[in-house]
């Protein structure tokens, strides 16, 4: 029990530290603006939809995939998709055993492969958003799930599988 009670007091506090830091840095509006860039250069080749960012009339953010006369605005926030990496690294930061070095380059995979999950969200949103219909709240929820919570957890557990193979007993 306190093993667990160690865990969860550590990533509490990565957590909270990473949340200040993300604040004082403005890391969301960064890891933001390359998920827009990247987008934008793979997106046409990707799916055939251009990306665009339009001046905002409401104060939210505005980026509409475009193909030909057909436009679709996208519903997720590239900022909130920047969330997903205060789990990661909480997770990460909190697992025992991993050392440094170890840590670091875990961090610095992690980091890449969300980023990557994020940027493949993206090239799929018009094929999974594409039509106004029912199902786009699911698949909107669906997809904040999978960035916020399931990406980062599967993540973790393949990022931290040998250091933690004999907790879990898995083998």
């Amino acid at each position: 029990m306190t093993n667990k009670l160690a865990f969860v007091g550590r990533f509490l506090a990565v957590f909270a530290v990473l949340v200040v830091a993300g604040w004082l840095t403005n890391a969301p509006q960064g890891y933001a603006a390359a998920l827009r860039s990247a987008a934008a250069l793979t997106s046409p080749l990707a799916n055939g939809w251009s990306l665009e960012q339009r001046p905002s009339t409401t104060g939210r953010q505005e980026i509409w995939f475009r193909r030909g006369n057909e436009q679709l605005r996208l519903g997720l926030g590239l900022e909130a998709l920047a969330l997903g990496l205060l789990p990661l690294l909480s997770l990460l930061g909190a697992t025992p055993g991993l050392g440094l070095t170890r840590l670091l380059t875990r961090v610095v995979v992690g980091i890449a492969a969300l980023f990557a999950l994020d940027l493949l969200i993206l090239l799929l949103y018009p094929a999974l958003v594409g039509s106004p219909n029912a199902l786009t709240d699911i698949v909107g929820t669906f997809l904040g799930l999978l960035t916020f919570v399931g990406g980062p957890v599967i993540l973790w557990f393949a990022l931290t599988f040998r250091e933690l193979h004999n907790v879990w007993r898995l083998g």
